[in-house]
């Protein structure tokens, strides 16, 4: 979900995330609307002031259903409340880059399970297929070379499952199996 009442900007994040697959709930430009679609979106960029108003009581829904986002403000001195602050902040003039390592953070640390979230989640590998795809195109550029690399990587992880290291997540293993055969075999990819 993109809630961001810049429209330029909206479509710009929009497109970007579009092309590599994600499915766009929005934009949407107000608190109200971005509430509705809190209730179905995976993740979400969320700026924090919507013609005046605060986004807070949509992050609180999103952290309830344990969906990642991140806030995406032009100010540089809005008050977060203390219940959000581990969310991440960027400014409007972050990379696109910024956004998604900020959305889908490297799995490196075990993040404490919450009510609600099993413990198995992180390793979901169906779940991880849209931060997986994600990585694919920042990586290829193409969409198409882009979901050979994923799939590629998915057999070759089928092929090695009992060769994963015990102290890897699913998330870093595949990651680290991705940007292998991305280095090896990246320009076949394209054909």
């Amino acid at each position: 979900m993109i809630a961001e009442d810049e429209w330029l900007l909206a479509s710009d994040l929009a497109t970007f995330f579009a092309d590599m697959g994600a499915i766009i709930l929005g934009p949407v430009a107000t608190v109200e609307q971005a509430g509705r679609h809190a209730k179905k979106a995976e993740a979400a960029i969320l700026d924090i002031d919507l013609h005046g108003r605060k986004v807070f009581p949509v992050a609180d829904e999103l952290m309830r259903r344990n969906v990642p986002f991140v806030f995406f403000s032009g100010y540089d001195e809005i008050a977060i409340p203390e219940h959000l602050r581990f969310a991440s902040s960027l400014s409007k003039s972050s990379n696109r880059v910024s956004l998604i390592d900020a959305l889908f953070p490297q799995e490196h640390s075990v993040e404490p399970a919450t009510v609600g979230q099993p413990v198995a989640a992180a390793e979901d590998v169906v779940a991880l297929l849209p931060k997986l795809r994600l990585t694919a195109r920042l990586l290829l550029e193409d969409a198409g070379a882009s979901d050979r690399l994923v799939e590629h990587t998915l057999e070759r992880a089928l092929e090695d499952i009992d060769n994963r290291p015990a102290d890897s997540s699913i998330a870093d293993w595949l990651n680290a199996i991705m940007r292998r055969i991305a280095q090896l075999r990246g320009a076949s990819l394209l054909h």
